[in-house]
């Protein structure tokens, strides 16, 4: 009777671990979507062709449980510099009555994503984008690239998932178990999210992506990751790509005192420029910090 008392407790003790590391993991893993604040997009202007300044369409692609409205302070920016500028939402699932955007399989969301871009390159008459990826929409986005080299011309990646992400250390946590992890992962299949155990480090995904160069010739790639980043962990470590010709930055580098964080990304004025920089670098322009990212506040 004592052994069963015992083995009683240690399952209690397993489903509620379980459980609280799914939720927790679920928590980090989608953070709250910074896409509701009011702009009217510039994208998908199907009539738009590119100019001999910028003859690639620009392809946006937004991160987990977030939507093309992400991207409400970039695309004014590139219509203003001339850009065609296309956003599409991706990886609606039956989990979440596809009423949530990027939680399905990223295998199947880059799919989706390589239709979008099918159907851009038609409209605009051009054999290769350029795309603009944040977290999820960045790992896509180089999946993508390994897939179809020559659809791409650049990449310019906000804290992409490259490597995977610890979850700010849960899924280390997860690892030490010889049968937690399975079960988390398969939590997040059964539940809401699939996409999260995807993002995971050393998940099936994550072990294709890294198989071999990341990179393929002829694409031009620029990293972006921010030092406060807690759902794409290690900070830098997970996002960057660590390839002759591609570069990686800190939005730290630029502005030392920058506190951007992970789900805000897309509209922070840092990585705008930073991203119009890497867009066209012939014609670079410096970055400046706003008064809060000073390091001496001046």
């Amino acid at each position: 009777m004592y052994l069963n008392a015992r083995a009683k407790v240690r399952n209690e003790v397993m489903r509620t671990s379980l459980a609280l590391l799914l939720a927790a993991a679920l928590s980090v893993a989608v953070p709250a979507a910074a896409s509701a604040a009011p702009g009217t997009p510039a994208a998908d202007d199907w009539s738009c062709h590119p100019s001999a300044a910028h003859p690639h369409p620009v392809v946006l692609l937004h991160g987990t449980a977030d939507s093309t409205a992400a991207w409400h302070d970039l695309e004014p920016r590139l219509a203003a510099r001339g850009y065609c500028a296309f956003a599409v939402d991706y990886g609606a699932d039956w989990f979440t009555a596809y009423q949530v955007n990027a939680m399905g399989p990223i295998a199947r969301s880059a799919r989706q994503v390589g239709a979008f871009i099918d159907r851009v390159r038609a409209a605009t008459g051009v054999s290769a984008v350029d795309i603009v990826g944040h977290s999820q929409g960045g790992m896509i986005a180089e999946y993508y690239a390994q897939q179809h080299p020559g659809r791409v011309h650049s990449e310019a990646l906000l804290a992409p998932v490259t490597h995977g992400t610890t979850l700010n250390g849960l899924v280390t946590f997860a690892d030490a178990s010889v049968v937690l992890r399975p079960l988390v992962d398969l939590g997040m299949y059964l539940t809401a999210c699939p996409a999260c155990a995807d993002m995971e480090q050393g998940s099936r995904f994550v072990r294709a992506l890294n198989a071999g160069p990341i990179t393929r010739s002829g694409v031009r790639y620029a990293v972006l990751a921010t030092r406060a980043d807690t759902t794409v962990t290690p900070a830098g470590t997970a996002s960057f790509i660590r390839e002759p010709g591609v570069r990686n930055d800190f939005v730290q580098d630029y502005c030392p005192a920058a506190t951007t964080e992970h789900a805000t990304f897309p509209q922070d004025p840092i990585a705008i420029s930073w991203v119009l920089n890497a867009l066209d670098p012939a014609h670079a322009q410096p970055i400046r910090c706003p008064a809060t990212a000073r390091q001496d506040g001046n």
